[in-house]
């Protein structure tokens, strides 16, 4: 295992695991390393399914009943899962639910995420990434993986323990950060691991975008998409629809609310995250007031504001029940790093790793 680049604090950091080999040996590798954040990740799913009126039993079932659709979006997933469920020592349909939530479909973030573009930067450099807010729990159940899939790019990025699909970065410069965003009509069949994995095995940000907006039923979601050229898509994903945004002026900040019209006319009234507008429209307009001027220092410290209300950009759980940053990611898509920080930006807990194929 190869430790990451540049620990500025060693003390407290995310589990780093490299996994290698063909579907099967990288799935078994995953499930033998984290099986135990496995299974309190599957203990979270089955709660969440309850609240949505499942018993588990009825929650596996269902979960067994999308594999069908899994295979359909990528075979080897398949294998993969099922070397994920020998190694965690759990059934297939188990794994399939890491992956689809049953119930809801939800693992409720209330993310912020960014892109400045090259023409924006101060040294020319495209900067694209995100804060990562969950429930506090987990943190301790996520890691950073280094996926090397035999044929297939290698993928660098920060998971919760049995989802196939994390937010980062791939070999070929490609990125996908991810926020959540809701529908009144409710979910697809689909979860958002699935549509993270599939961007993270393109080789340009235009062939992730077009494979996504192809997708019959995508997860709902806001996937932020940029690669090693500097093409950057932001996709907004709901039951109803699709839509690209662009970069206004090479910059863009997205939360958890829809910026087109035509997707917000969908949105519920009273959305879970009230102050997502006023955390993206701050990071908007912060980003504007430097631009020709943004570092990974500035971004850093972006990121690490306590200003915005009802909901600040880096958030600090004062009980399990409320939301914490568990963490900041930066990527530099041409030098494929990842920045990233264990917990709230702010705390300076921060750490460097590099995506290499071999």
């Amino acid at each position: 295992m190869l430790p990451p680049l540049y620990p500025s604090e060693p003390k407290f950091e995310f589990d780093y695991l490299e996994l290698a080999g063909d579907a099967w040996d990288v799935g078994r590798a995953h499930g033998v390393r984290v099986r135990r954040l496995i299974r309190e990740q599957l203990d979270a799913i089955w709660r969440h399914a309850a609240a949505s009126g499942l018993s588990q039993q009825e929650a596996c079932c269902w979960a067994e009943g999308q594999l069908g659709q899994i295979e359909a979006m990528a075979p080897h997933w398949i294998d993969e899962l099922r070397g994920l469920a020998h190694g965690a020592g759990i059934s297939l349909a188990e794994a399939a639910a890491l992956q689809v939530r049953p119930g809801s479909g939800e693992l409720v973030g209330g993310c912020t995420s960014f892109a400045a573009l090259a023409e924006t930067t101060a040294d020319g450099r495209l900067l694209v990434g995100q804060n990562r807010d969950l429930a506090p729990a987990y943190r301790s159940r996520m890691f950073v993986g280094l996926l090397r899939p035999e044929g297939r790019p290698a993928m660098l990025m920060h998971c919760v323990a049995g989802e196939l699909g994390g937010v980062g970065m791939n070999s070929c410069g490609v990125c996908v950060f991810a926020n959540s965003l809701w529908s009144r009509s409710g979910r697809t069949w689909m979860a958002p691991p699935l549509v993270r994995r599939l961007i993270l095995e393109c080789e340009s940000a235009q062939q992730a975008a077009e494979r996504v907006a192809a997708l019959p039923a995508a997860a709902p979601g806001n996937y932020l998409i940029a690669d090693a050229d500097g093409a950057v898509f932001n996709l907004e994903v709901l039951p109803e629809g699709t839509q690209v945004l662009s970069c206004q002026q090479g910059l863009l900040a997205h939360a958890n609310n829809c910026l087109s019209p035509e997707l917000a006319a969908h949105e519920p009234h009273t959305l879970p995250m009230p102050g997502s507008a006023q955390r993206q429209a701050w990071l908007s307009h912060s980003l504007a007031d430097r631009r020709g001027a943004i570092s990974l220092e500035l971004i850093k410290e972006l990121l690490a504001d306590h200003t915005t209300r009802p909901e600040p950009i880096c958030r600090h759980a004062a009980h399990g029940a409320d939301w914490e940053t568990v963490s900041c990611l930066i990527a530099e898509p041409a030098a494929r790093l990842l920045h990233l920080s264990f917990g709230p930006p702010c705390e300076g807990r921060w750490f460097t790793y590099r995506c290499i194929a071999a």
